[in-house]
């Protein structure tokens, strides 16, 4: 390429790179293109609300049909508030107040009242009467008592059963329940006692029950009863349930009614002699409740001796010791018996006991209105676990022809099967303590 040639190109370079793009449009403030004017909203702006809003209902019937209820996910306080007091609004119990107030105000209430934060003064719990029906709960101290505080379904509960304060081989009753601390047991006492719910110490148990033959010994009765009377002082229990499991064994020579039963009618009546004495002018009786077998009224039928079966007259067909025959004489010093109804494996069964066995072997005996049916739940039942209708047929029935019903365990219940238990029995028998009303100074 030549000299001139290349002047001529490099001239039109530079006459590009000068020259403006006319793609790019410049814009002169003298002269401006793009106009400004003013925005005049109307109606056909919002139309975007139309689907936000509707989008808005469709995710909350979503969760609607996610969340039916609120028995398995976390509520606020007034929700907790409002479901513990069977669905009515209770200003009283609703009313904020830090636990160390409402402890040293706990403190000046006696057992048979509550607190009222909203009128700062002690409250009386509905008096008793004959028509009350008993939802009685174990709550085995082994595991956090707040987690029965806590529970929604503790609105049907009538009575707790604090188990277990153990018996010694020289009748000394422990003075603390098993495993759990006695301050946390006390604040969870406290709490119950808001809502008027008794709160019973249930002395005894599986694991001790040998230990109930030492009380044949006039030292070891005196221990029992002194210590057992100590133990409701310190908490301040309504009273005692006697979970006395002792049966046909070696000890009682395979005859309980016969040479332990005796015994039993002694301690318990020295129990309600120390009760009454214990009782204070103005309160309410304490309670006494004994735990029974569901075959001690059971007749003998073909090789089955019935309520008599032990390891002497039955042979490798004999248990160690889980049968015994009623005494009569328990049945005037109690205010009522539980029936321990946890291993009857068929409808059938059971069946058969409410119809039959109950009503003919157990009432001429003891009154309907002293007996509660019991229950299980889960792992608190003896193998193999009873149908699930059962709990809800031990609730009914007990509310309509009997004094209640009863539950082993809400430890059980609440840990491992989502207070299911509680929450059919205490719907089923229509239980629960109705707090009174007062009148508000507005």
């Amino acid at each position: 390429m030549d000299n001139v040639s290349m002047l001529h190109r490099d001239s039109q370079l530079d006459s590009y790179r000068t020259e403006p793009l006319r793609s790019c449009p410049v814009l002169s403030e003298d002269s401006a293109q793009l106009m400004e004017e003013p925005f005049d909203p109307t109606l056909r702006h919002a139309w975007p609300l139309a689907p936000g809003m509707l989008m808005v209902a469709l995710w909350a019937y979503v969760v609607g049909l996610i969340v039916t209820n609120t028995q398995n996910v976390d509520l606020t306080h007034e929700q907790y508030i409002i479901e513990n007091v069977l669905a009515e609004d209770c200003p009283a119990v609703g009313t904020a107040i830090p636990w160390v107030q409402l402890e040293r105000k706990l403190e000046t209430c006696r057992r048979h009242e509550f607190y009222d934060p909203l009128a700062d003064a002690c409250r009386l719990c509905p008096a008793p009467t004959p028509t009350d029906r008993v939802f009685a709960v174990y709550w085995e101290s082994q595991a956090n008592c707040a987690r029965l505080v806590n529970e929604t379904s503790t609105r049907y509960v009538t009575h707790v059963y604090w188990a277990f304060a153990t018996v010694g081989p020289d009748g000394q009753v422990a003075q603390s329940l098993q495993y759990w601390d006695d301050g946390a047991v006390l604040n969870c006492m406290a709490e119950l006692r808001m809502r008027c719910i008794k709160q019973v110490v249930s002395i005894g148990g599986a694991d001790c029950r040998a230990n109930f033959f030492a009380l044949k010994s006039a030292a070891a009765m005196d221990n029992f009863i002194s210590s057992a009377l100590a133990v409701v002082k310190k908490f301040g229990f309504d009273g005692i349930d006697i979970d006395d499991e002792t049966g046909n064994m070696a000890q009682a020579n395979f005859d309980w009614k016969k040479n332990q039963g005796p015994v039993v009618a002694q301690y318990l009546t020295k129990l309600r002699q120390g009760m009454d004495q214990m009782q204070a002018p103005g309160e309410p009786r304490y309670l006494l409740s004994w735990d029974e077998f569901p075959s001690s009224f059971d007749r003998p039928l073909g090789p089955y001796p019935g309520c008599s079966l032990s390891a002497a007259n039955a042979g490798p067909a004999g248990d160690s010791g889980w049968h015994r025959c009623f005494d009569p004489e328990i049945t005037p010093l109690v205010d009522w018996v539980n029936i321990m109804l946890y291993n009857l494996p068929s409808p059938e069964d059971y069946a058969e006991t409410m119809n039959h066995r109950i009503p003919n072997w157990w009432v001429p005996v003891i009154p309907a209105a002293k007996l509660v049916i019991g229950a299980c739940s889960g792992l608190g039942c003896v193998e193999p676990i009873p149908p699930a209708q059962q709990a809800y047929a031990a609730a009914y029935n007990g509310s309509v022809l009997y004094r209640g019903c009863m539950l082993w365990s809400a430890t059980f219940d609440i840990l491992y099967e989502k207070a299911s238990a509680m929450n059919i029995m205490g719907a089923a028998g229509n239980y629960g303590v109705k707090l009174p009303f007062y009148a508000l100074d507005l």
